[in-house]
């Protein structure tokens, strides 16, 4: 005890040992200045009246002090097993081990109490997050955090009965009132929560049902089906391939779509994905028309046109209508894309393209091939009634609808020729060919119109040799086959003459009159693989009387030469007939 009145304690650090180490005793020898002037400011408080003789009174007061405290401390640590007069001798003979073991005591003590208040602490946190989550979360433990729930304890005050003081029957009643009525609003909220939960169930139950249900409708119409990811959300999803890539289509746009479910009534929505980045888009769709304009008083005026046909709103459900409608207009899309490709080779016999349309000039007539934007709510520009207006205007439209389905049947065929091309052992050729193929679709049309052209006119060539030299010469024969390669062999395939470059043959044999001479001619009209130009194949044989014409014997072979346009072959048979005549 100091002068004053205060106690004053001192711990040498030394005398524990190093196994009993305390965390919160500091040795003054080994402090920083940085710790050190602060604590002696502390405990001096000011330096102003420093003397030598204040100096050395203190330190002997200071050891003085020091030993009165260890005798005190070692006294009071004994006098809690027996009485500090009673065992004054065993006190001053083991005074450090008893303070040791009493150390060591109270430090257990301690610790305890710390492990108790930490619990004590992480409790009423955990009981906090139910209504301050972001308050508990800086008091409770990380171990406490890390294992338990945030939100997963709570509890209501309420206020038992034994308690209350029985002098006091109002305010025991009233208290009694409180806690049942705290019970029932316990029991109502734990009512309502498991209602609110139940219907919640329900109604997700019912979301799933009737996403699963669509699903199934979507798979039962042939629809295939994938495993994919919404691009909004990244959330697993499933979607659905409407294009033809595994048809043989090669077109650019696959046709994949994603099958969106909708989170506050389980519906499920068609969105096509785009194709190069793999998000959701807007399509505009577009379908083909087909017009052709004729030649009238010098002006080219419109006499038929092809009519729409809406062929996917069969379904009564929407999503399939949705998916056959995205497959429709793809189908358009990858036909006049394929038009065009195979357009920018016959530039050079009267086709052109201008904007979105593919225009051919032939026989007076001009055919368009347009893609036109697919409006559903304008009804007059799919159902052509400004173009309807009277019968002349309209006497082609049945030739304009059998162009369009043409153009449909063989892009199909174009999918099935793809398709076993790559279904075939990988060989040089077919690489070839599956590097360089081109679609038979505006070619063949284009053709053969070209080719029952080529007939005509090499048939108007014959005639007016026949009229010019009737009088010396008397036609036999005057035969003509047409598509004669095609009748050579059974037809499987009716897109055959399609596929095929068309062969077409006149025959005509002629008998000159003075000397009985026979002249045999063969003209064969063909094209090569681009189907639009024009072969001419000539081959005369002369026989020197009907004997040697009727046996095929001694026939002299005049001519055999081929042309490519029609006046040289008119030349040509104009001096054959006249050098057979004279």
């Amino acid at each position: 005890m100091t002068e004053n009145g205060g106690f004053r304690i001192e711990l040498d650090p030394d005398n524990y040992g190093s196994g009993y180490k305390d965390p919160f005793i500091q040795d003054e020898d080994k402090l920083s200045l940085a710790d050190l002037i602060p604590r002696i400011l502390i405990e001096r408080k000011s330096f102003l009246n420093v003397t030598e003789d204040n100096l050395r009174e203190e330190i002997e007061n200071g050891e003085h002090i020091h030993n009165e405290d260890q005798s005190d401390a070692v006294s009071r640590i004994d006098s809690t097993e027996s009485d500090i007069n009673e065992q004054p001798q065993q006190q001053q003979e083991n005074p450090t081990e008893t303070f040791q073991s009493q150390k060591i005591s109270l430090q257990k003590n301690i610790n305890s109490a710390v492990n108790e208040t930490s619990l004590s602490l992480d409790f009423v946190s955990l009981l906090l997050s139910a209504v301050k989550p972001s308050l508990a979360k800086s008091t409770i433990s990380p171990h406490l955090q890390k294992n338990v729930p945030i939100g997963s304890l709570n509890s209501d005050r309420l206020i038992p009965n034994d308690e209350e003081d029985e002098t006091n029957q109002n305010n025991k009643d009233t208290l009694s009132g409180v806690g049942s009525a705290w019970k029932l609003q316990s029991l109502n909220k734990i009512t309502n929560l498991f209602r609110d939960a139940s219907i919640n169930l329900n109604e997700q139950v019912l979301k799933e049902r009737r996403y699963w249900n669509m699903i199934n409708l979507v798979l039962s119409n042939d629809e295939a089906l994938f495993k994919t990811r919404d691009p909004i959300n990244n959330a697993r999803a499933i979607g659905v391939k409407y294009g033809y890539g595994d048809s043989g289509s090669s077109f650019h746009d696959r046709g994949l779509a994603i099958l969106r479910k909708d989170n506050i009534s389980g519906e499920v929505s068609f969105h096509p994905l785009s194709n190069i980045s793999n998000k959701l888009t807007e399509k505009s769709f577009k379908f083909i028309r087909v017009k052709i304009l004729s030649e009238i008083d010098g002006d080219f005026m419109l006499t038929g046109q092809s009519t729409f046909e809406n062929e996917f709103n069969s379904s009564n459900t929407k999503l399939i209508n949705d998916i056959e409608k995205a497959r429709y207009f793809l189908f358009e899309e990858d036909l006049f894309y394929q038009l065009t490709r195979e357009a920018k080779t016959l530039i050079n016999y009267n086709v052109s393209i201008i904007s979105n349309k593919i225009i051919i000039e032939i026989n007076h007539e001009i055919i368009e091939i347009e893609s036109v934007t697919y409006d559903e709510n304008n009804e007059d520009i799919l159902n052509n009634y400004y173009q309807n207006i009277n019968t002349y205007s309209s006497i082609n439209n049945k030739k304009c609808q059998l162009i369009l389905i043409y153009l449909n049947l063989m892009l199909c065929c174009y999918f099935k020729y793809n398709l076993k091309l790559k279904q075939k052992i990988p060989t040089a050729l077919s690489k070839f060919k599956r590097s360089n193929t081109h679609p038979l679709i505006l070619r063949p049309l284009l053709g053969n119109i070209r080719h029952e052209l080529n007939l005509c006119n090499m048939q108007e060539i014959i005639d007016n040799l026949l009229k010019r030299f009737k009088d010396e010469i008397e036609f036999k024969v005057n035969e003509v086959g047409k598509f004669v390669n095609l009748n050579k062999k059974p037809v499987e395939n009716p897109f055959q003459k399609s596929i095929e470059k068309p062969v077409s043959e006149f025959k005509l044999i002629l008998n000159n009159k003075k000397n009985n001479n026979y002249l045999k001619i063969d003209v064969q009209l063909t094209t090569n693989e681009i189907f639009v130009n024009l072969i001419i194949n000539l081959n005369i044989i002369r026989y020197k009387n009907a004997q040697d014409f009727n046996n095929n014997l001694n026939g002299v072979n005049v001519l055999q030469i081929s042309f490519n346009d029609f006046n040289e072959i008119e030349e040509c048979l104009e001096w054959t007939i006249l050098n057979f005549v004279n």
